[in-house]
């Protein structure tokens, strides 16, 4: 862990998958307190928790990140938020004093539309295909087809994914493919009742045409907690085109 800032109040934020520090720094900058950023397994270094994620291996980190750091809020993506979701509905106690909770560009919620899930399967099974065939351009070419078209020209964009690949190539996060096509909660049914006894306040940002954020996932999330605002920004914004957006968005629920 790394943190920054002083006193209170204090704030977890933890990256999404193939992710890092660097990449959750972004979205701390001008939060109050102390920030606490995080490398889960299999990232930033760290090796992997073993083959075949779930969103309660992804959980169980962050209780510990939670317990050790003290963080009464916490921000996570993608696979974080996903983490962030199974922790809170499961009634784990590391989440019952969580003030204020960010799900940023959440991937997975109480199930999947049948077309998404089918996509998901489809890019992992192609993912692993490019893996084992050792080919490094293909991959890239994989994953910057699943970003918003407006950004797959972009500098940042594709360097972040060639980071990417070399990751899953050199490093043993590889494991966590399959967390893709995984729920972040147990049932729908408990999800929701759980979700509805939550007293904190919720914030669910996400953005439009990103296949593997899809907007209805962040729409049933937002819907599922009593004290929950939901922002829907355009395509692209939230890593690459919109960064003053988010920032104005995260300081203002957390600094409030």
């Amino acid at each position: 862990m790394a943190a920054f800032g002083t006193g209170d109040p204090v704030t977890l934020f933890s990256h999404g998958f193939s992710g890092a520090i660097r990449d959750t720094r972004p979205f701390a900058s001008g939060i109050a307190g102390t920030r606490v950023l995080v490398n889960l397994g299999g990232h930033g270094g760290r090796p992997s928790p073993g083959p075949g994620w779930t969103y309660a291996t992804i959980a169980d980190q962050l209780a510990q990140a939670l317990t050790g750091s003290g963080a009464r809020r916490a921000l996570g993506v993608s696979m974080s938020a996903g983490g962030l979701a199974r922790l809170i509905t499961a009634g784990h106690p590391a989440a019952l004093g969580l003030e204020k909770v960010a799900f940023v560009l959440p991937a997975s919620w109480a199930g999947f539309a049948p077309e998404v899930e089918r996509a998901a399967a489809a890019h992992v099974a192609l993912v692993r295909e490019h893996l084992t065939a050792g080919d490094r351009a293909g991959l890239v070419d994989a994953l910057l087809a699943r970003e918003p078209a407006p950004v797959r020209d972009l500098s940042p964009a594709r360097a972040w994914v060639r980071a990417k690949v070399d990751a899953l190539f050199d490093t043993d996060m590889a494991d966590g493919l399959g967390l893709a096509l995984e729920i972040a909660v147990d049932s729908a049914e408990h999800a929701a009742r759980a979700a509805s006894a939550f007293p904190g306040e919720v914030l669910v940002l996400t953005h439009e045409d990103d296949a593997a954020h899809p907007v209805p996932v962040a729409r049933d999330i937002a819907a599922a907690f009593p004290r929950a605002t939901l922002e829907i920004l355009p395509p692209g914004s939230i890593l690459w085109r919109g960064r003053s957006e988010v920032r104005r968005i995260l300081t203002a629920f957390f600094n409030d």
